[in-house]
């Protein structure tokens, strides 16, 4: 988590996803911004958007 702001029921975050293999070596990294929509102690929405072609770099090997 890189940053983190709330203005009422909405939370916005700012990430940086890190995938990795299954022996630990790293595969690639996504910077993301997620809004989650808050109703009581329940997450009732949730967002990411991202950079498609961060994606598509590591996946393409």
């Amino acid at each position: 988590m890189l940053a983190i702001a709330a203005d009422g029921s909405r939370v916005l975050t700012e990430r940086l996803d890190r995938f990795e293999r299954a022996d630990g070596s790293e595969i690639g990294r996504v910077m993301i911004m997620g809004i989650f929509e808050i109703d009581g102690d329940k997450i009732v929405e949730w967002r990411d958007y991202f950079d498609v072609t961060a994606v598509q770099k590591f996946a393409a090997g």
